[in-house]
């Protein structure tokens, strides 16, 4: 399973295309994503152990979260392409 990194703002790419089983982590809580085709899980791991919350999908809108203690990635549940909204 490839993790994609979320990148510093001036760098981050204006959409990502993410296959089956990979992960965009969505720890910027100043950044929103929207999904733009496919489903992604939305979820959120503590010491290893990942719990999923939600689903989205094409058309709705995610947003970058914080967590000291946790992280939270949004995981392809088909491909889907995800554009960062400025």
């Amino acid at each position: 399973m490839a993790t994609l990194s979320t990148l510093p703002r001036a760098d981050r790419p204006t959409a990502c295309h993410i296959q089956r089983d990979e992960i965009l982590e969505l720890n910027s809580p100043e950044q929103a994503w929207q999904v733009r085709s496919g489903t992604v899980a939305l979820c959120r791991t503590v010491d290893g152990i990942r719990r999923c919350f939600f689903t989205a999908h094409a058309g709705e809108v995610i947003f970058g979260m914080s967590g000291q203690e946790s992280g939270w990635v949004a995981i392809a549940i088909e491909p889907a392409v995800i554009t960062a909204i400025p």
